[in-house]
């Protein structure tokens, strides 16, 4: 009987050390996903700041070349406007020359040309 009561209480001390092994390792076990849980939440936040700062950084790239562009469009149309009274202007002094219904180009039209240049 003695015997018997060694073997069981042999049994519950290598069943309570596993147990205790087993709890040991479910708590490791916790604490390393804990872990990554909180890296995978850093990681997380890095590239989420990463991302804002690009997207920042597109958005004022995008809004000066916006910028550049009405610049350049503006440009254009003052010089557009300022070809067209040009325009205006030599159609204006070529139909204040004499002989507008003569065949060629007289000395005074050429001179005309030549200045518009």
């Amino acid at each position: 009987m003695i015997a018997l009561d060694r073997v069981a209480m042999a049994a519950l001390v290598i069943s309570a050390l596993i147990a205790l092994g087993g709890l040991g390792a479910w708590r490791t076990a916790a604490v390393i996903d804990g872990w990554i849980e909180a890296a995978r939440a850093e990681r997380d936040a890095h590239w989420r700041s990463e991302i804002e700062r690009s997207n920042a950084a597109v958005a004022r790239a995008q809004a000066a070349q916006a910028q550049a562009a009405m610049a350049a469009d503006a440009e254009i149309k003052a010089a557009q406007d300022r070809l067209e009274s040009e325009l205006k202007d030599l159609e204006t002094r070529n139909a204040a020359l004499a002989g507008g219904d003569r065949c060629g180009i007289g000395r005074d039209r050429v001179r005309l040309l030549n200045g518009a240049r």
